[in-house]
C-alpha cells in the first residue's frame, strides 16, 4: 500500500564547466529545503554519474569535469515509503530524460486520466512520476523538449517548479502565478539555476534573475508563456450572486486540494477575513484523521494575538502562539535576513511573522501550512487601492485609468509581481524551516475569477476604509462573526507588531544594508 507523495524540496542546476564540489555546494546551503534524501546527475561527454540517494555531509567528491548538472534536495511530506523501503528519490531518470521537480500538482486524477486514455499504462505513486510521463508522452509526439514542456505546462495545474534534461538540452519552468521559486545567472563558462540565490553565490554568480512565472528558461534562453494568468478575461460579466456562488465553490476547491492527504495541518493565523475564512473552508473539508493547529504571532498587545484567542476559543480549536518582544526580533534578525536574501525593511518584518510561525509548525513536526497570501492583491484589502481609484492608474505607455478601471488594472499588475513581492519571501521564510507553504487563495481558478470580478464589488469609493467588500459578504454567508468578516485589515508585520520593534529599536542600533551585507559574506 502507498499513498502520494509530496515532492516539496530544493533544486539546483549547472550547465558549463564545473566539478561535483560545486553542485555539492550548491545543495548543502539550501538543505533545509529538504532533508530527508538527496540527489544529483552528472553528465560529460564520456561519462554520466547518478546517485539519487546520498549523504550530504560526508559526501567525497571526485576531481572529474562535467558539463551538466541537477541536484535535488528532498523534503518528505509524508512518512511513505515503497515497498523496498526506499523513499521516493530524485533527480528521476525515465528513458531519455532526467526530471527535477519541486511542487504539487492538484489535478493528478485528470493528467492520469489523459496519460492513460493515450495508452499509458502507469500507476504513479507521486507528482513526479506522473510529470515524467506526461514529458515523455509529449516529447515522444514533439520529438523537441521545448515543445514538450509548453504543452505539460498547458495541462497541469499546481505550484511548481521543475527542470527537465533529454541528454543534450535542459529546460527549466515555473508555475503561472509563481508559488515556486526560481533563480538564474551565469558567469563566464557557467550557467545556473537554484531555488534559492545563495545556492547561485556559492558558485560565484551575483548577477542573478528571477524566472517570472509561467516562464520556461530553455538552454538558459528565455521564452514566454502564450497566455499570462493576469491577463485573462472572462467572456461575460456575472451577476454579484453569481460572482459570489463561484468564488465560493472555488475557494472550497483549492482548500479541498491542498489539504488533500495531510493528516496534521497547520494554519497560520491572524484571526482577519483571509486566514479566519480559509480556517472556514478547512473544517468544512476536514477528514476524521485529519487535525488542524492554529499559528499565531504577535507582542502581548497585539490584536492579532487576541482575535486568534477568542476565535479558537468559539472554535474549540488549538492555537499555537508567540509572544514577540525585542530579543525575540533579535533572535531571529540574522536567520530571517538570510532566508529571505534582501534588507528590505517590510519583507522583514512579514518575513520574520512567518520565519516565526513556521518555527513553531516544525517543532511540532507539521510540514504542510497554509496561509492567507494573495487575498489583499485579488480583492483590493490595502488602503492605498484607495488612492489609486482616486488619483488614478497611468500605465508605462501613457494610458490613464481612472476609478474602479484603475483598481482592476492595479490589482492586475499587483499579480503580475506577486511572485517577487511576496511569494519568494514567503516561501523563503518557511522552507528554512523544512514546512511547505500553501496558499489557496492564489489557485489558478480563484485567480481567474477574482481578477475578472468588478472593481465595484471589492471597494466602493475612496472612503472604503475595509474593502474586499465581496470576500467579506462570502465569510459573512459562511457564517464568520461580522466583528471578523468586516474587520479592518492590518498588515501582518504591523499587526504582530515587528514592524514597531524593527524601526523603534533595533534600527537605532544598526543600519539595516550593513548588517545583511556582512551577513551575506559569510556564506
Amino acid at each position: 500500500m502507498y499513498e502520494i507523495f509530496d515532492n516539496m524540496c530544493g533544486i539546483v542546476g549547472l550547465k558549463g564547466e564545473f566539478n561535483q564540489d560545486d553542485i555539492i555546494s550548491m545543495m548543502e546551503i539550501i538543505k533545509t529545503r529538504g532533508m530527508n534524501s538527496h540527489g544529483f546527475y552528472l553528465k560529460n561527454q564520456n561519462n554520466t554519474v547518478y546517485n539519487n540517494n546520498f549523504n550530504l555531509s560526508n559526501f567525497v567528491s571526485d576531481n572529474n569535469i562535467y558539463n551538466i548538472g541537477i541536484g535535488h534536495n528532498l523534503l518528505s511530506i509524508f512518512n511513505f515509503n515503497y515497498d523496498d523501503n526506499c523513499l521516493n528519490l530524485q533527480p528521476l531518470v525515465y528513458n531519455n530524460l532526467v526530471l527535477a521537480f519541486n511542487g504539487e500538482i492538484y489535478n493528478f486524477n485528470e493528467v492520469l486520466d489523459f496519460l492513460i486514455s493515450n495508452s499509458y499504462d502507469i500507476d504513479p505513486k507521486n507528482d513526479c512520476e506522473l510529470l515524467i510521463n506526461l514529458l515523455h508522452y509529449y516529447f515522444n509526439k514533439e520529438h523537441n523538449l521545448l515543445t514538450a514542456v509548453e504543452h505539460t505546462n498547458n495541462i497541469i495545474n499546481g505550484d511548481y517548479v521543475y527542470s527537465i534534461f533529454d541528454g543534450e538540452n535542459i529546460a527549466v519552468s515555473r508555475d503561472k502565478i509563481g508559488v515556486k521559486p526560481l533563480f538564474y545567472g551565469e558567469r563566464k563558462g557557467l550557467q545556473a539555476f537554484a531555488s534559492e540565490r545563495k545556492s547561485l553565490w556559492k558558485v560565484n554568480i551575483t548577477n542573478i534573475k528571477t524566472l517570472a512565472p509561467g516562464y520556461i528558461l530553455y538552454n538558459f534562453n528565455l521564452h514566454s508563456p502564450k497566455n499570462l494568468i493576469y491577463d485573462y478575461h472572462y467572456d461575460k460579466n456575472y451577476k454579484y450572486t453569481e460572482y459570489l456562488h463561484h468564488l465560493d465553490i472555488y475557494l472550497n476547491n483549492s482548500v479541498k486540494d491542498r489539504i488533500k492527504n495531510i493528516n496534521n495541518i497547520a494554519l497560520i493565523f491572524s484571526g482577519g477575513i483571509d486566514s479566519t475564512l480559509l480556517l472556514y473552508y478547512i473544517l468544512d473539508n476536514l477528514e476524521e484523521q485529519q487535525n488542524i493547529t492554529l499559528y499565531t504571532v504577535g507582542n502581548k498587545d497585539s490584536m492579532d494575538l487576541k482575535y486568534a484567542k477568542n476565535i479558537s476559543k468559539s472554535l474549540n480549536l488549538n492555537l499555537r502562539y508567540y509572544i514577540v518582544d525585542e530579543d525575540t526580533v533579535w533572535n531571529c534578525l540574522d536567520s530571517t535576513l538570510l532566508a529571505i536574501e534582501d534588507a528590505n525593511l517590510m519583507k522583514l518584518g512579514v518575513g520574520m511573522t512567518l520565519f516565526i510561525a513556521s518555527h513553531m509548525i516544525h517543532e511540532d513536526n507539521i510540514k504542510v501550512a497554509l496561509s492567507g497570501q494573495g487575498a489583499d492583491e485579488l480583492f483590493a484589502g490595502y488602503k492605498r487601492y484607495l488612492s489609486t481609484f482616486k488619483q488614478g492608474y497611468i500605465r508605462d505607455d501613457g494610458i490613464r485609468y481612472t476609478d474602479f478601471q484603475a483598481v482592476e488594472f492595479e490589482l492586475r499588475e499587483d499579480i503580475k509581481n506577486i511572485y517577487h513581492v511576496n511569494l519568494e519571501r514567503d516561501d523563503a521564510v518557511t522552507m528554512a524551516n523544512g514546512i511547505e507553504l500553501r496558499v489557496p487563495f492564489l489557485s489558478e481558478e480563484v485567480v481567474k475569477l477574482s481578477l475578472n470580478i468588478p472593481a465595484k464589488y471589492k471597494i466602493k469609493n475612496q472612503d472604503d476604509d475595509i474593502r474586499k467588500n465581496i470576500l467579506r459578504d462570502l465569510a459573512s454567508k459562511k457564517g464568520l462573526p461580522d466583528s471578523i468578516a468586516y474587520r479592518n485589515k492590518k498588515a501582518a508585520q504591523y499587526g504582530s507588531g515587528i514592524d514597531k520593534i524593527l524601526r523603534k529599536k533595533i534600527l537605532k542600533e544598526i543600519n539595516l544594508n550593513e548588517y545583511y551585507n556582512k551577513l551575506v559574506e559569510t556564506i
